[in-house]
């Protein structure tokens, strides 16, 4: 074994230290498509559910109505699941939005369903947070889905902000709340 930094008295002189070595380039990653709400959203997918309901009862009505529009066959697996999720900590957002959600094996994509409470409804886990919006998604459950679903509740939570919500309130017809949600988008 040489220790080369030690220097031998009979020994030719040491060579300059070697240039180090180049550092890599980060390797350019595709851009990502942003998810856009206003897309994953359609007019069809726009409710105001029936007043009377409490939260666990929007959120089968919610439920019900995504798996029937987006053909997602029978409904109480999916409930069941996003019921589960609630048990947690709860969804619903001090800006007046509630984002139950749950990940689903042998789903494709996302989905996703917005329910107007225009009366509002108290969250029953915190009382002084009255749920006006309820923005219900399924993602696929796969690891490559994973950032995706992220991406969407922080895109989600950002979006409906009170402002936004109190104009999709005003004027509840779908067609009016995509191009409400759309504009905010864009700007």
């Amino acid at each position: 074994m040489s220790l080369g930094w030690f220097k031998k008295k009979d020994a030719e002189p040491a060579a300059a230290p070697a240039a180090p070595a180049p550092v890599s380039q980060p390797v350019p990653t595709p851009a990502r498509k942003a998810l856009s709400i206003g897309r994953i959203l359609t007019a069809d997918r726009v409710v105001v559910p029936p007043a009377g309901l409490d939260k666990d009862g929007l959120i089968a009505f919610l439920v019900k109505e995504l798996c029937a529009k987006a053909a997602l066959g029978p409904h109480e697996a999916f409930l069941a699941k996003v019921l589960e999720r609630e048990q947690g900590i709860s969804t619903t957002l001090d800006t007046g939005l509630a984002v139950p959600h749950a990940r689903m094996d042998n789903l494709p994509d996302i989905c996703a369903v917005l329910g107007l409470v225009p009366q509002g409804l108290p969250d029953p886990k915190q009382a002084d947070l009255t749920i006006r919006a309820v923005f219900l998604f399924f993602s696929p459950n796969r690891q490559e889905a994973f950032t995706q679903h992220l991406h969407l509740l922080r895109g989600v939570s950002q979006l409906f902000q009170p402002a936004l919500i109190d104009a999709i309130l005003r004027n509840p017809a779908p067609d009016a709340v995509l191009a409400a949600i759309r504009d905010k988008e864009a700007a």
